[in-house]
């Protein structure tokens, strides 16, 4: 029997019930809802089954979400709960754990070329 969801259960993240092993990774992704413009989100966690991210837009938890990843088309989820800007989603459609595997991959190594890249300097004349 399909259960009825008050705004309040949206408010904390439940116990970890995650199908799938959890990647801790930390990543800047691309978020897009209806009816709103492409914006940027840090993605923290990511499993078949869905993601962490964090996201300074305030997003409708009654819409799906979006995003792009790298090497991967833009993938749906249903966003399961929120705390102030970290929000918990679900994909529509579990992915495949070597595509899991790719994309952990893909992303730890955009990680290491960040790190890589010395910051910009600048000079006041």
């Amino acid at each position: 029997m399909p259960q009825s969801h008050s705004t309040d259960e949206y408010q904390t993240p439940p116990p970890n019930n995650r199908r799938g092993s959890l990647q801790i990774v930390e990543a800047e992704i691309f978020v897009k809802q209806s009816n709103s413009q492409l914006f940027r989100a840090t993605l923290s966690d990511l499993s078949v089954s869905g993601f962490k991210m964090t996201s300074y837009t305030d997003l409708d938890h009654e819409k799906p979400v979006h995003i792009r990843l790298p090497g991967i088309q833009t993938l749906s989820a249903s966003i399961k709960w929120a705390d102030y800007e970290d929000y918990g989603c679900e994909f529509s459609d579990e992915l495949h754990p070597a595509v899991l595997e790719h994309l952990i991959t893909r992303l730890r190594g955009f990680q290491q070329i960040e790190r890589a890249i010395p910051p910009r300097l600048s000079y006041h004349i």
